[in-house]
């Protein structure tokens, strides 16, 4: 059951906020848009590792994160920059299970339940789309799709994320950085691998 008290998961540790970059991708897939989401769409299991900035606007943080995808499941782990367990979350996106700071809360309506111990409005359901580089299909969207073809700019459930860079994963063209922007939150993710898994 989960209580009020926030996790105050973004300590101001001695992290500085990661500055832009300009536009960028390595090489190509051959692929449109939609195929391109149609073949991510069908890998039914995949992993993803890299790294995540958070500036607060009043405090900031950076670590790493690694992120499984499976059959409607996720398993997402943070840690510090000395491998120190920040947060967990697994389950499915309706009935997710939160660890953190020795403590474990089952979340029932997970989106808002995580937002309210995060501290701030996180869209859990939508990350996975994000992540690979296209908008949530089942929410209304405003994009701008840039060289590859692939997503530059997608407004959507009070988010703005810019794809700053991308790159060759698995033949296919993703992400390698994203800027994530909701009012003064500001999030900077790096995907140093993506892959298909058994």
């Amino acid at each position: 059951m989960m209580c009020g008290t926030k996790l105050a998961l973004v300590p101001a540790l001695l992290s500085t906020w990661l500055g832009g970059c300009a536009h960028l991708q390595v090489g190509e897939d051959g692929l449109s848009y939609p195929q391109r989401q149609a073949r991510l769409k069908a890998v039914d299991a995949w992993e993803m590792n890299g790294r995540i900035a958070i500036n607060t606007g009043e405090s900031a943080f950076q670590g790493r994160f690694q992120w499984h995808q499976s059959a409607g499941s996720i398993e997402l782990s943070i840690r510090s920059p000395l491998g120190a367990g920040i947060l967990q979350v697994a389950g499915p996106p309706e009935k997710l299970t939160v660890r953190a700071r020795g403590r474990t809360w089952e979340l029932s309506d997970p989106e808002p339940e995580l937002s309210a111990l995060l501290g701030w409005w996180l869209p859990v359901r939508s990350l996975n789309a994000w992540l690979l580089g296209f908008s949530d299909p089942m929410y209304s969207s405003d994009e701008e799709l840039g060289p590859g073809p692939a997503l530059q700019t997608l407004e959507q459930r009070l988010w703005r994320l810019t794809y700053e860079s991308y790159q060759l994963s698995e033949g296919l063209l993703l992400p390698r950085h994203i800027d994530f922007t909701h009012g003064s939150l500001e999030l900077r993710v790096t995907v140093d691998r993506w892959r298909p898994s058994s």
